[in-house]
């Protein structure tokens, strides 16, 4: 219990503030193995008699690193270590050692031709400088009408509407948790959703409703129970292969959850970043369009560095929308916008999303070779699988385990709600390996593993 406040006052002397030592000391203790998911922290009181200082000090250390996703509270119980900070550390590995397999993102190779020839022209147009100016509010009227074309390919509902420029779908999140929503407000949410969801959720003091799902997502009887229980602001779905379980929902499906939406006046936030790999099911936001917020981005059917993401929202919410822009990121960068046009106004855009699509199709026919001896969901062409584990692990001692072989995938604990909730699982992206060679390799030593006994 006190093995990681080994160093403490060698840290007071390189940080004077007792808070701010304190907090960094935890975070360090975390970050490097010596704290794991779920050790138990010692009880405010505890801790504060120990190291002679107020409990408020340690009340505040514990409140930001909750805050930050470093741990987690239950009343009654204590505060506990959450396994959440090892994702950052799986996405940003790199090396030949490890193949990362941990985070969603389209091949980049695909769209690197058409990116070449676009900066080149874009390099060679007059008043490039221009791009590098402040742009107006909201866009220039190029980049409003790329986004409604954009929009309008993937079957949005825009008329009556306002359209936000944003930088990229968690950008885009963020600016709804704060114009839509208030401290301590309740939204909903599937109850294994994007990590980048609850992360939001601690830092802003929003409180995450999971609502169950089944094999097409998130089960309408579950969410009106829950509206019935909880006073629910907000609402956000996946409707189209949901990270991380892979759920498509369906025509009748999407109608239901819209029926609700409206029936309590709740807020829909429809976050279609995957809506391309299903193109012939509507944006479930069209079935509740006065109620509704369409976001999206270019990041997962493009490229992960071209921050643009496209906010539909009810015209009143507009200004409010534009003011929490200004306050974040003040604007979207010009120059990324001019390149957005070219590939999306030259049918690029639309040529690399259907072959990420064909290429994910090809991958998930190699997984279902590879893996056919395991329990897995997935869909023809979704980006990733949703593994569950045989009895005897856990999904940290199976991610732990494989990181061993070289191979790191993301814990369900990433995804869950509820921290209690234990659910063994993994979540396999297929898109991240560099070539279907290194996939196959690591789909392999996955199946061995999935098949030894413990």
């Amino acid at each position: 219990m006190w093995q990681w406040l080994s160093g403490y006052d060698q840290k007071l002397k390189e940080q004077p503030i007792l808070h701010k030592a304190l907090y960094e000391l935890l975070e360090n203790a975390i970050s490097n193995g010596v704290l794991h998911a779920g050790d138990k922290l010692p009880p405010h009181r505890k801790l504060a008699s120990k190291l002679g200082i107020a409990v408020a000090t340690v009340t505040k250390v514990y409140r930001q690193a909750e805050r930050q996703g470093l741990i987690y509270a239950k009343v009654g119980r204590g505060s506990f270590v959450t396994s959440v900070p090892v994702l950052p550390q799986a996405i940003r590995a790199k090396g030949h050692q490890h193949i990362n397999l941990s985070i969603i993102k389209p091949q980049v190779s695909i769209t690197e031709p058409y990116l070449s020839n676009h900066l080149a022209e874009l390099s060679h147009q007059t008043g490039l400088a221009d791009l590098m100016d402040y742009p107006p509010e909201g866009g220039s009227l190029t980049d409003q009408q790329t986004a409604i074309e954009w929009l309008s390919h993937a079957g949005v509902v825009i008329e009556n509407k306002a359209i936000s420029i944003c930088h990229g779908a968690q950008h885009g999140l963020m600016l709804l948790y704060n114009a839509v929503t208030q401290y301590g407000d309740c939204i909903a949410v599937e109850n294994h959703c994007y990590p980048g969801i609850i992360s939001l959720a601690n830092q802003l003091s929003r409180q995450l409703i999971g609502i169950e799902m089944d094999l097409e997502g998130m089960i309408p009887e579950a969410l009106e129970i829950a509206c019935q229980h909880h006073k629910i602001k907000m609402l956000i779905v996946v409707a189209s292969h949901q990270n991380p379980t892979t759920s498509i929902m369906s025509k009748q499906r999407r109608k239901n959850i819209a029926e609700i939406v409206k029936k309590y006046n709740i807020w829909l936030v429809d976050d279609d970043v995957y809506g391309f790999l299903s193109p012939h099911l509507p944006p479930i936001s069209n079935y509740a369009p006065q109620q509704s917020f369409y976001l999206t981005s270019l990041s997962k059917s493009i490229l992960p560095g071209l921050r643009v993401g496209y906010l539909v929202s009810p015209p009143s919410f507009k200004r409010r929308i534009e003011a929490e822009i200004r306050n974040s990121i003040w604007m979207p960068s010009s120059l990324t916008l001019a390149l957005t046009t070219k590939l999306i106004y030259s049918g690029d855009a639309i040529k690399i999303q259907k072959t990420q699509s064909e290429l994910a199709e090809q991958r998930q026919k190699m997984a279902y070779r590879i893996l056919q001896n395991c329990e897995f969901s997935a869909h023809k062409n979704s980006y990733h699988l949703w593994l569950k584990l045989p009895n005897g692990w856990s999904s940290e001692q199976f991610s732990e385990k494989l990181k061993q072989y070289g191979v790191l995938v993301a814990s369900a604990d990433y995804f869950c709600v509820k921290e209690l909730i234990s659910l063994a699982a993994i979540r396999i992206s297929l898109m991240a390996a560099k070539s279907n060679e290194e996939l196959d390799f690591a789909l392999k030593r996955i199946a061995k593993l999935y098949t030894h006994k413990r």
